[in-house]
């Protein structure tokens, strides 16, 4: 038995090889080892884990005549009756959004989107958003899409470290909360990902499209680009990362 214990393949968050730049940052959070790491825009040496705090509505249609359209975030309902024209009623619901005291409290606020048929909601760092949106009444009743993503940006993955006393079976420890954790910013090490990786495959960490957030995968649609590759096939949840700096 080792300082890593005996892994079937590895640690989650093991660095592969020298040289690696590391860099650190106080977590907010707990965060895995070997998940992607997070930071604010604007605010250094901070450092979140994988969160859906953006997401981003888009109706099929315009809204017409006595259509009513509710957005729920979080639990949180807000609804808009058709006045004046589509524009208007979305613009009216955008302001009933960052009107709404609860979502106020949260800090979650809406913008409008690339078009008049969206709405894209952001929440504070750290903050998970859960959002439907539905449109009812009138003559016909357009559709939502609702798409996730994050206003955070990739800063590296988290790697492991050795500290005696505590459980650090594969995959299963973390940087617990208020520690000065190591981020790989800029080498290879062990991560956790979804069976579909292959060696030399493009890699993407989950944030809204398929796959398990805090696992990173080989999937482009709705997933956060790192601009990096996998360096393995899968070995028991895990693949070798190549990070190749902040994304």
């Amino acid at each position: 038995m080792g300082a890593y214990g005996n892994p079937d393949a590895a640690i989650a968050g093991m660095i592969v090889g020298v040289p690696n730049a590391v860099e650190s940052a106080i977590a907010k959070e707990d965060i895995a080892y070997g998940s992607p790491v997070y930071g604010p825009v604007g605010v250094e040496n901070v450092a979140y884990g994988p969160h859906k705090d953006k997401a981003a509505t888009l109706l099929s249609a315009d809204l017409v005549t006595s259509n009513v359209i509710t957005t729920v975030i979080n639990s949180i309902s807000v609804a808009s009756t058709f006045a004046t024209d589509h524009a208007t009623t979305m613009t009216a619901h955008i302001a009933a959004i960052n009107a709404k005291a609860e979502l106020v409290a949260l800090g979650i606020t809406a913008v409008a989107g690339a078009t008049n048929r969206g709405i894209v909601i952001s929440a504070p760092a750290g903050l998970d958003l859960v959002v439907t949106q539905a449109v009812t009444l009138g003559g016909s009743q357009a559709t939502a899409t609702i798409t996730y993503g994050t206003n955070l940006k990739f800063l590296g993955a988290a790697a492991f470290v050795q500290n005696g006393g505590k459980d650090w079976g594969a995959g299963t420890a973390k940087w617990k909360a208020g520690l000065s954790i190591n981020i790989v910013a800029d080498g290879t090490l062990w991560v956790p990902a979804e069976s579909t990786v292959a060696d030399k495959d493009p890699a993407y960490a989950v944030i809204g499209g398929t796959g398990t957030l805090g696992k990173f995968n080989d999937v482009s649609t709705n997933n956060y680009d790192i601009g990096s590759f996998f360096r393995s096939n899968v070995n028991n949840g895990l693949a070798i990362l190549e990070v190749r700096g902040l994304k």
